[in-house]
Formats: structure tokens, sequence, C-alpha cells
């Protein structure tokens, strides 16, 4: 792995980027410090500002979707999250990045705050109904949370690399992307996306 590196996975809730960090951070040498979305903004984030307009709250849609809200705070916490990943990178750290991409602006963000630093952006597919029985199975997610990001977080169309994790299991999955990741060239999908 090119030290320093931004490895960026998106997909929706669900959809095993988790997992799928554990597995690439054992096989990418230098090993990767690993930040994710949820652990920073969720576990950094006063408790006073969940469910609130000002943090983070969900909403029950009719159309069985759940989707996530972020007020202000958890905007900035979000825009601090960015750039907490691109300084881990410029001090020498490679960074595997665990995130959720389910409005515009956060790739938009995400391409201002990692300027000038080398990102590989993969993709994590899912089949939604494997997705829907992960979230029961787990607990620990609002039922119509995957419904309302699938759609969503790859609507920008552009990676470096993609897989699914409906039926390959996350081992099989970090051995694609670190192949990919070493046979890389440019232009890197945030060079496309940026016009640069």
């Amino acid at each position: 792995m090119t030290n320093p590196a931004i490895i960026l996975l998106n997909g929706s809730s669900s959809a095993g980027k988790s997992a799928l960090a554990r597995s690439l951070q054992k096989r990418l040498q230098p090993q990767p410090v690993v930040m994710s979305l949820d652990a920073f903004v969720f576990g950094l984030m006063p408790p006073s500002w969940h469910n609130t307009p000002h943090g983070t709250h969900f909403t029950h849609e009719p159309d069985g979707t759940t989707p996530l809200h972020l007020g202000p705070g958890a905007q900035a916490m979000v825009r601090a999250f960015h750039r907490s990943v691109a300084a881990l990178a410029d001090c020498g750290l490679s960074v595997l990045v665990d995130d959720v991409l389910f409005e515009p602006w956060l790739l938009t963000d995400w391409l201002e705050a990692t300027r000038g630093r080398e990102v590989f952006f993969v993709g994590v597919h899912c089949d939604l109904a494997e997705a829907e029985r992960r979230e029961i199975t787990r607990g620990d997610r609002q039922p119509g949370q995957a419904r309302s990001q699938v759609g969503l977080v790859h609507a920008h169309g552009d990676y470096d690399f993609t897989v699914d994790t409906t039926n390959t299991i996350p081992g099989a999955c970090a051995d694609q992307i670190v192949a990919a990741f070493a046979a890389r060239s440019g232009p890197t999908a945030f060079e496309r996306l940026r016009g640069s």
C-alpha cells in the first residue's frame, strides 16, 4: 500500500462495510488505521444531539424507508470527520474509511477535504433484500435504513473499484480490493469527479 493513501469504502447501511474493513486491514501492508463515520460522529457527538434537529434524527416514511437526517451540528461533525481522515494521511498514516454517502454534499465535501491526496474509492454493493436481512439480524439499525440509502449512495456512478457483498464473504471481497488497489493507475475516481 502506498503510504500515505486513503481507501474509502462507500455503501448503504448493512452492506457489509465494517466486516470488509476488518478483512482489508489485515491484508494491507502497511496496515492502515480504520476510520468509521458511525464511530466518529455517533461516538464523539454530545448525547444531547441525538434525536434532535441540531444533531441526528430518523423519520419513518410511508414507503417503508427510515432516512437519517443530519442537522447543523451533525453536518459539522461529518466535515470534521473528512478532515480528520485527511489529517491522518498528512501525518504519514494509511487510512481505511467506512462511510455512507447518502446525500450529494457528502461526496462534494470529501472531494474538497482530500484534494491533493491519493484516494482509492470503492463502492460496496449489496442486494437490498440481503441488506434488510442483515439489518434485522444486527439489531442495532433502524428498520428501513438500508432501503432509504440504497438508491442514493451510488448515485454519483464513478468508482475506482466495486465489490458486491451479497453472496461473497468479506475476505474474498477484500482480496479483490487488494488486487485492484495494487493494479491501480490514474486518473482516480476522485480526480474524475473533480474534473481534474
